[in-house]
């Protein structure tokens, strides 16, 4: 379990499913309200966090012990990014991971805009460099002005276009080491 300030994150249960699933509803609902295309068709979706649950990889954020925040924090690599319309920083595709990968991150509705997401990054950086790896690769939509704003904050750069199942995404990097 990693820790800043009263933040903790930790690896989500099945007990936690319904918890997360509101929080990933309500971040649903946020992009839908403001126009945004990113996670309007099923996904994400119960069963993909399900499986981030299954596989190990689903992480909560705590705040005084009351989940906030969710994600999923993937070291086994991801296909989506063997091909970039530019270049990443390091080298390696998904049969040859050195890099974490952040996917369906979300703060519960009524607490974004305090800083829980750049918290939840930071712990999530520590916790890949604690696991010995190279870098961070996360992607987000083109409309998506939080992440967008975020990730340069946080020394991400970008590194090009990706291609996921429902469209191009923006792709950056971060060097933990």
């Amino acid at each position: 379990m990693m820790t800043t300030r009263s933040l903790t994150i930790r690896p989500a249960t099945q007990a936690d499913a319904a918890t997360v699933w509101r929080i990933i509803e309500g971040e649903k609902q946020i992009m839908r309200d403001a126009g945004r295309d990113q996670w309007q068709n099923e996904y994400p979706n119960p069963e993909s966090i399900a499986a981030d649950v299954a596989a190990g990889v689903g992480r909560v954020l705590l705040a005084g012990g009351v989940i906030v925040g969710y994600c999923a924090l993937i070291a086994t690599g991801e296909s989506h990014y063997d091909h970039i319309e530019g270049m990443w920083l390091t080298a390696g595709d998904s049969s040859h991971c050195n890099y974490a990968v952040v996917h369906r991150i979300a703060i519960a509705p009524q607490l974004t805009g305090q800083g829980l997401a750049t918290s939840f990054m930071q712990l999530l950086l520590d916790e890949a460099a604690a696991m010995g790896l190279e870098s961070m690769r996360i992607d987000t939509n083109h409309d998506n002005v939080q992440m967008l704003h975020l990730l340069p904050k946080l020394g991400f750069n970008y590194c090009g276009i990706v291609e996921v199942a429902d469209g191009p995404r923006r792709a950056y990097e971060k060097l933990l080491r």
